[in-house]
């Protein structure tokens, strides 16, 4: 595995998104592959064998580039993508054309908590043809400012695509696996962890997930929210003293804040990816609804009794609300860009009903959040902030990242 030959690319992980990162390996003279993907990218990409390049050409000027996308085809028209804006005399522009110029190299996927789920040999057949086109094609001087725009018209165009460009797109093959497919990790680093968890179970991870795959989702989350607040301010499935039912997935407490986090997910399984889009759609809405009905009760029983009285080690502890403000975050596996209005609208009307901030996100865009408002202060502001749009045009925008927070 990558992560035991060369462990120091844990740290260069850590800050990393979503996307492609090549790597040069002097010693062999060579390059290989690291993709930060969604776990569903990566059993897609699995299952299929294969993942899929495009060339994104720029709309305004057809002579030019805007980028590349990799499509992992989960479904036929929509399938999931990594979009990588790509600049004229910028590195990464460099290490792209080098690597996908390579006839065979090594990749290895890793998900949003830098766990390595999949390591494979790659036969890249039309090598010499994209080392042709993207040798002669003109990509836009790097501007910051124009990124977020750059990376949205990149998209768009995608969406837009035709039979031929499906036909023109690189496709990059999986061949040999470089170990098994199935593996399982455990992980028990503390800085990593360290949040009162009232089960008790180890924390493992895997590609596949089947049956209920809620607990190890929950810790997913916990471990992305611990980037950002300290292990002592986080609860993994807090039972209520009173009834010992679960509380809610995940409590964050501060000294600002009560802050409640209800999740669904769905088995990551080859039958799941391949449901179709209309079917996700609808699992995703029932999955909203069942979670802001209990995010209802949580939030009640919170206000009415003035704090919580959890379980902690099997004994009672009462966690009073005093100055704190009482908050709410739903979580779904995934968000389709067209489903956002009716998404959003339980858990708005929610918001109305108790006059509490509740938001709404899926898993990639809460890794995106986390990785890049890394204080309890930024964060919260963000999700208010976020709140605060979809008030007012009555859908939760879609959350990026495109700059520092001021």
């Amino acid at each position: 595995m990558l992560s035991i030959l060369y462990p120091e690319i844990m740290f260069h992980l850590q800050g990393f998104d979503y996307g492609l990162m090549p790597i040069y390996l002097p010693k062999e003279d060579r390059f290989i592959l690291v993709i930060k993907a969604p776990k569903e990218s990566i059993l897609t990409a699995k299952i299929n064998n294969e993942f899929k390049i495009y060339l994104i050409k720029n709309p305004l000027s057809p002579s030019s580039y805007l980028g590349l996308v990799v499509a992992f085809f989960d479904d036929h028209d929509e399938p999931l993508t990594i979009t990588t804006p790509l600049f004229s005399g910028d590195g990464m522009l460099t290490d792209v054309t080098r690597l996908f110029s390579q006839e065979n190299f090594d990749a290895y996927f890793y998900d949003e908590n830098n766990y390595e789920l999949l390591g494979t040999q790659v036969y890249n057949e039309e090598f010499g043809r994209f080392s042709k086109e993207i040798s002669a094609a003109t990509f836009p001087e790097f501007q910051r400012s124009e990124v977020l725009s750059t990376w949205q018209n990149m998209g768009q165009s995608f969406s837009l695509r035709t039979e031929e460009d499906d036909i023109n797109a690189y496709k990059i093959k999986l061949n040999d696996r470089l170990y098994p497919d199935d593996v399982m990790i455990i992980d028990i680093r503390d800085n990593f962890h360290g949040f009162n968890d009232q089960k008790k179970n180890l924390a493992v991870a895997s590609l596949e997930r089947d049956g209920d795959p809620g607990s190890m989702q929950e810790k997913d989350i916990a471990r992305l929210l611990r980037k950002v607040f300290y292990g002592k301010n986080i609860y993994l499935n807090p039972y209520q003293a009173d009834t010992k039912k679960e509380l809610s997935d995940i409590l964050i407490v501060t000294d600002s804040i009560m802050f409640f986090v209800q999740a669904k997910d769905s088995p990551n399984t080859e039958d799941m990816l391949r449901r179709s889009i209309d079917r996700k759609r609808k699992t995703i809405r029932g999955h909203i609804k069942k979670a802001t009905d209990q995010m209802r009760g949580t939030l009640t029983y919170a206000r009415d009794h003035g704090g919580v009285t959890i379980l902690l080690d099997g004994k009672p502890v009462t966690i009073q609300l005093g100055d704190r403000r009482i908050a709410g975050l739903v979580m779904v596996k995934e968000l389709f860009d067209d489903d956002y209005p009716e998404c959003s609208a339980p858990v708005l009307s929610l918001v109305r009903e108790l006059e509490f901030p509740i938001n709404l996100l899926d898993y990639p865009q809460l890794h995106v959040l986390t990785q890049n408002l890394t204080t309890p202060a930024h964060f919260i502001n963000g999700l208010y902030d976020a709140l605060d749009m979809a008030l007012e045009h009555e859908q939760f925008p879609k959350s990026v990242w495109s700059g520092s927070p001021h």
